[in-house]
């Protein structure tokens, strides 16, 4: 039986990010480094807006932050 684990964040402090700019985009996370392409997104939890860089190209318009909404299995094969 598996082993249930309680979430260490809370579902609803996850966001979608996603690179707008025409440009990859390399960012320095505390985590480590990680490459955002241009026009592709990524889910990360509420907290890495704390981060000086990321709260700065979302406000230069390069990044699209928004609330994670989960989508249905159909709209992602666009049936």
């Amino acid at each position: 039986m598996a082993d249930y684990r309680p979430y260490t964040w809370k579902p609803t402090e996850i966001l979608d990010v996603t690179n707008v700019s025409e440009e990859n985009i390399l960012l320095r996370l505390d985590s480590g480094l990680l490459r955002l392409d241009k026009g592709c997104s990524l889910r990360l939890t509420a907290s890495a807006m704390e981060s000086p860089e990321i709260a700065a190209l979302a406000y230069a318009g390069k990044l699209k932050v928004e609330p994670y909404r989960k989508k249905s299995r159909w709209t992602r094969l666009n049936l």
